[in-house]
């Protein structure tokens, strides 16, 4: 795989609004027909996103705009709305869900990995699907074509927006642009006209919030070469809390045959990664008096351990032990770890996620009451069976009563003391023969019971 470094504004690292999908590759030229307007012939190109955010589409919309260019298509009237020129091609996507630090792709029905005869990855996450070759854009964004980018040397680009109405005023939430910048691209006017952009790790709407308008004309250069296989990832670090980009996007060409398989393009050297990107973490009591705590991460990076830490009241945290990361990793990994000792009532958890270079970043505040377990009572019988010692770990100060049944349900002891929070121990004569009981211990609306 060969690198390609883009050059960057460091200006632009900032993002005027936190983009909740951001463009980490494209399959621009698949093996053999791209699409064609015959009947059995489906469209392979695509791009691949990456979701910032949990995301149900049905919920809240987005749009994806494809530009093709050539080096006599004209000046858009439009922008990223000028799909009646055959400039611009829309996919709106209205259905589905995606988890924060998922990939998923957008393009052709064909779902190959780059052509007819490649693998089929349908079964990875597509969001919008359909042969652009005989159905037009969506919202009226893009006649029907053989190809949603060029393989010319003209600059194509891509663009995702928020909603499915795509204005010629519509500001991108994420923007890329591949080639060469060209004449018919930008065009002071008046009127002016061009393609609008975003604050990103290519550009600065501070120095002209049009693609090729001052100083906005970093591009990613495209192979020329034709049916070469080439998937080009769009690798950064994005930071999904601040929304800007710790590292900016370089361009890696991988090699497809017709045997590779979708994690050649989800893993590896240059993805775009959300370091430590957290899409769960809950907290629950269990029946042994424990609590079970559980965090899942959809990617990581440079992931060193997750320390874990506990408060009674929420504020002041301690850390009560550590987990070790993943390191880096651009799959689902799942985490759990056992309070065996929760503090008495309420306990409240917060994981600090560490880097092998020290950095750190807190995770949300989960909560669990931790109730009386099997490990809060124990009996020991005396040896001629006329009494028990009821060891009694308890959650609190208070009134508690202790009381022998047999397994049938008749009473055969009680008695009611004092206990404090912490270990306890309680005497309780009781004649027991052969047979088994059940010792049950209530405290307020706590109870548990141990068989002996």
């Amino acid at each position: 795989m060969k690198k390609l470094l883009l050059t960057f504004s460091l200006a632009a690292m900032l993002l005027s609004a936190k983009a909740q999908i951001i463009i980490t590759g494209i399959m621009a030229d698949p093996s053999g027909t791209d699409a064609s307007a015959s009947v059995g012939i489906k469209a392979y190109e695509y791009a691949q996103f990456k979701a910032t955010q949990n995301i149900d589409f049905s919920v809240t919309p987005y749009s994806v705009v494809f530009l093709y260019e050539t080096t006599t298509t004209p000046l858009p009237d439009l922008g990223w709305a000028s799909g009646s020129q055959g400039l611009t091609f829309q996919f709106s996507l209205t259905s589905g869900t995606v988890s924060k630090g998922e990939f998923f792709y957008v393009g052709g029905d064909g779902q190959k990995i780059w052509g007819s005869t490649s693998t089929d990855i349908s079964s990875s996450k597509w969001i919008r699907s359909f042969d652009y070759a005989k159905v037009a854009g969506d919202n009226s964004n893009g006649v029907v074509k053989t190809a949603l980018l060029g393989n010319s040397t003209r600059a194509n680009g891509i663009a995702v927006f928020s909603g499915t109405n795509v204005l010629e005023s519509s500001i991108p939430l994420d923007v890329i642009f591949f080639g060469s910048v060209g004449t018919n691209h930008y065009s002071a006017g008046p009127p002016e006209k061009g393609y609008r952009i975003t604050n990103n790790d290519f550009f600065a709407v501070s120095s002209g919030e049009f693609f090729n308008k001052g100083t906005n004309v970093n591009t990613i250069a495209l192979s020329a070469a034709a049916d070469l296989g080439k998937f080009i990832k769009f690798g950064g670090d994005f930071n999904s809390t601040t929304g800007t980009w710790n590292s900016p996007r370089v361009a890696t060409l991988v090699t497809l045959t017709n045997a590779s398989t979708i994690s050649d393009i989800e893993t590896g050297v240059g993805i775009t990664t959300l370091p430590v990107s957290l899409t769960n973490f809950t907290a629950k009591a269990n029946k042994q008096g424990s609590i079970n705590l559980a965090w899942s991460t959809a990617s990581e990076q440079n992931n060193s351990h997750f320390e874990i830490t506990r408060s009674a009241d929420g504020k002041a945290f301690s850390k009560i032990d550590q987990v070790a990361g993943a390191n880096n990793s651009s799959s689902i990994k799942n985490y759990s770890y056992t309070d065996a000792n929760p503090i008495a009532g309420v306990n409240y958890y917060q994981l600090k996620q560490v880097d092998f270079d020290g950095t750190s970043a807190l995770s949300k505040v989960v909560s669990a009451k931790a109730g009386l377990g099997t490990n809060n009572l124990t009996v020991a019988i005396s040896a001629n069976k006329s009494s028990i010692k009821a060891n009694y770990n308890a959650l609190s100060s208070g009134k508690a009563t202790f009381a022998v049944y047999t397994v049938s349900g008749a009473k055969v002891s009680s008695v009611e003391q004092n206990v404090t929070a912490g270990n306890n121990q309680v005497d309780l004569a009781v004649s027991l023969g052969n047979s088994l009981h059940i010792l049950k211990v209530t405290q307020g609306t706590e109870s548990i019971s141990v068989k002996f």
